[in-house]
Parts: C-alpha cells; sequence; structure tokens
C-alpha cells in the first residue's frame, strides 16, 4: 500500500512544485474571488397577493440590494443606500418591476394602490411595492414572474396567495426562467364554503436542491469535509484507505451530523423561534470553512470532527432558513414546505457528496493526492473562505469586479 510521509513531501524535490502549485492557486483564488465572494444569502423576493371580489391586492417585497445591483441606485459611491436615492429612481424601479410581473397574460392590469415604502429586515432591506388590480376570479391564475431574470439565475420569487381567512395559503416558488406558472386559488376562485377545495402547497423540494447548489459556501464546506476521507493518518504521513466502505461509512457519519444540525435550526429560524442576523450567520460560516479547512493541514480539531461538524451544522442551519421564515405560514402548512425543502437540501447534498466521494476515492491512490489535492485544496478553501469573511465583515468588496 503506498504511504506518503509528510516530511518526505515537504523534503523532497517536488516541494517546489507544491509551493508553486499553492501559490498558483492563491493567485486563482484572488482572480475568482469577486465572483465567489457572491455566496451570501440566496435572491429572493417575496410576492403576496390576496383576492376580495374582483379584486386583488399585491404586496411585492424586494431587496434593494438586489435592486441596486441591477439599476445601480447607489448615486454617490458610498455603499450606503438612502431613501433620497431610492425615490430619485422609484420610477425607474417600478417600470423595471412591473416590466417582470404579469398576471393572466396581461389581463390584470395592476395600478399603485400606496405609495413605495421601504422595510428593514433580518437579512437587509426591502422595497415594498403595494399594488391593485380588478381581475376575472377564475379558479386558477397564470404568473409570468421575470424578475432578475437577464442578470442572477439564482433568483427566486416565494409566491403566497390567499381568497380566504380561513383557508391556508397557496405557495408557490416562481424561477424567473421557468415560464409562466399557473396556480390554482384556495378553496377555487376565492369562494369559501364546506365543499371548497383544500388549499395546496406547491413542493418546496427544488427549492431545497436549488438553494444547496447555488449556497457556494455550504458546498464548499461539504467538500473540505470530504477531502481527507479517502486517506488515513499514519505515523505523521497519511495512506490511502483499502476499500470503499473505510471512506463512505465515516463520511456518513460526519455528513449525517451535518444534516441533523442544520435541519434543527432550519425549523427554530423558519418558525421564528430562534433568529440571527445574516450579519452574524454569514461570517460563521465562513469561519466553519476555514475551520474545516485548516483541520486538514494540521489537526485542530483533535478528533473531535464529527462533533464540530455538528456545531457547524447548526450556523448552516440559518443560512438556508430566510427562505421560509419570510412566508409567516400557518403551521400546517408551514410544516409540509420544511419537510420538502429540507429533503430538497438533503438531496442535493447527497448528490454533491455522491460525487465528490467517487472522484476522490479514484485519485486516492495518487502519490500527489496529500500534497495536490488535500493540502491545495484546503488551501485554496482557506483563502476563498477568508476573502468571504473579510467581505462579510466589514461589507465591502475587496477586489473590483
Amino acid at each position: 500500500m503506498p504511504f506518503y510521509p509528510e516530511r518526505a513531501f515537504s523534503e523532497s524535490a517536488f516541494g517546489a512544485r507544491v509551493a508553486a502549485f499553492a501559490n498558483a492557486m492563491l493567485f486563482t483564488a484572488l482572480v475568482c474571488a469577486p465572483s465567489l465572494a457572491l455566496a451570501h444569502k440566496a435572491s429572493d423576493a417575496y410576492l403576496q397577493l390576496r383576492l376580495a371580489g374582483d379584486t386583488l391586492s399585491v404586496r411585492w417585497d424586494i431587496s434593494l440590494r438586489d435592486l441596486d445591483a441591477v439599476l445601480d441606485l447607489d448615486s454617490n459611491g458610498d455603499r450606503k443606500l438612502s431613501w433620497g436615492e431610492v425615490k430619485s429612481r422609484m420610477d425607474d424601479i417600478q417600470a423595471y418591476a412591473q416590466a417582470r410581473l404579469q398576471l393572466q397574460r396581461g389581463r390584470c392590469s395592476m395600478v399603485q394602490a400606496q405609495p413605495p415604502a421601504i422595510e428593514d429586515r433580518i437579512d437587509g432591506a426591502y422595497l415594498v411595492l403595494q399594488l391593485q388590480a380588478n381581475c376575472d376570479p377564475r379558479p386558477t391564475l397564470e404568473v409570468d414572474y421575470r424578475l432578475f431574470r437577464e442578470v442572477d439565475p439564482t433568483h427566486r420569487g416565494l409566491l403566497r396567495i390567499e381568497a380566504a381567512a380561513d383557508l391556508e395559503p397557496v405557495l408557490q416558488s416562481l424561477d424567473p426562467a421557468g415560464g409562466p406558472v399557473t396556480v390554482a386559488w384556495p378553496g377555487g376562485g376565492g369562494s369559501a364554503g364546506p365543499a371548497a377545495a383544500p388549499a395546496r402547497s406547491a413542493t418546496f423540494f427544488r427549492d431545497g436542491v436549488h438553494h444547496l447548489v447555488i449556497g457556494y459556501d455550504h458546498v464548499l464546506f461539504l467538500i473540505s469535509l470530504l477531502l481527507p476521507a479517502v486517506l488515513r493518518r499514519r505515523d505523521g504521513g497519511w495512506e490511502p484507505v483499502t476499500n470503499w466502505r473505510e471512506a463512505v461509512w465515516p463520511m456518513v457519519a460526519t455528513v449525517t451530523m451535518f444534516t441533523i444540525a442544520h435541519s434543527i435550526t432550519l425549523a427554530l429560524a423558519g418558525l421564528q423561534l430562534v433568529t440571527l442576523s445574516p450579519r452574524i450567520i454569514e461570517p460563521g460560516i465562513a469561519l466553519t470553512i476555514m475551520v474545516a479547512a485548516l483541520d486538514n493541514l494540521h489537526p485542530l480539531l483533535r478528533g473531535r470532527r464529527k462533533l464540530f461538524t455538528f456545531l457547524f451544522g447548526l450556523i448552516h442551519g440559518f443560512g438556508f432558513a430566510g427562505v421560509l421564515s419570510e412566508l409567516d405560514l400557518p403551521v400546517s402548512g408551514f410544516v409540509v414546505a420544511l419537510l420538502q425543502f429540507n429533503l430538497g437540501v438533503e438531496a442535493g447534498q447527497l448528490l454533491i457528496v455522491t460525487v465528490a466521494l467517487v472522484v476522490l476515492f479514484s485519485l486516492r491512490e495518487w502519490k500527489r493526492y496529500p500534497s495536490v489535492i488535500l493540502r491545495g485544496g484546503s488551501i485554496l478553501a482557506v483563502v476563498i473562505a477568508s476573502i468571504w469573511l473579510a467581505e462579510r465583515v466589514t461589507d465591502a468588496k475587496l477586489l473590483p469586479i
């Protein structure tokens, strides 16, 4: 069995190549950092529709951070949006937004019901647009949602439809690139009564997969955990595991701890029983990546990797929770949405872990695995996480895009 003593790598002629490789990766990380630094909370907007007779009330909450990225609202460049800056561009904002939302193929013409306002939330300031339309209360509503489609493929609109107080709302995730969707009204056209059909919650399974896959910080954390999975320490060096069971079962235990932990905080945060600001959570997630990667270089966690993975998973759970916490769902609807979303997160996580583990297992006997993949990959993870940490703490871009 190949054996890779750590000293041999540092003292061999190959050490110079390792150093050059690490420097190249550091340079790549710095060049790519601006795009990688987008690994903050996923872009979401909240669209709430309420039907009363023939009148449809529309409330649309859109993140000012996302609008600024598209319309460059920060006119003085101080990285802080003032009400004056937003107000001066309000016509442009409303034109941009309303051109990207169409109901009933344009038959529901929306007009402003109340002046726009700004609402501070735990993840930043949102512009609140309140609109009104007269619509035929047919059993279904067609929604064509295209907000930020041309600039942000990660964006999702979270739709909530209400027709009567005694019916659960209908929920739907809107993909700007997915084309128009048809949604059934709660109770059918807004009519309540004993024969009214029960409200249905749209599946959040795909959204769970989506938020895991685009959550680059969550993915990098998982990869950092996976890098040493196909090796084992021996006498100050590394040797490849002999069979797949030695790699898979410890990794299953570690990922299970992560899953249990983030499921707990996802539920608590989604129910708004525990809330923490992204200004705490986002830097915390960056720190977990740094610790996991540094543990690959030097055993900081001293064999307590599963315990720390559980603790780190509690932090990551808050990072997933924003999708559900803002919907203000009744308990039954929340439980269904939470279950579907969490299953989607786990499916995305399983896909990433499976693919990565297969690739790493096939490379485990390569003599340069410890230096190039384990050390180099961990150094790269530390560099990227350090950039994320600095940007999330200072709320500034360290490098120009």
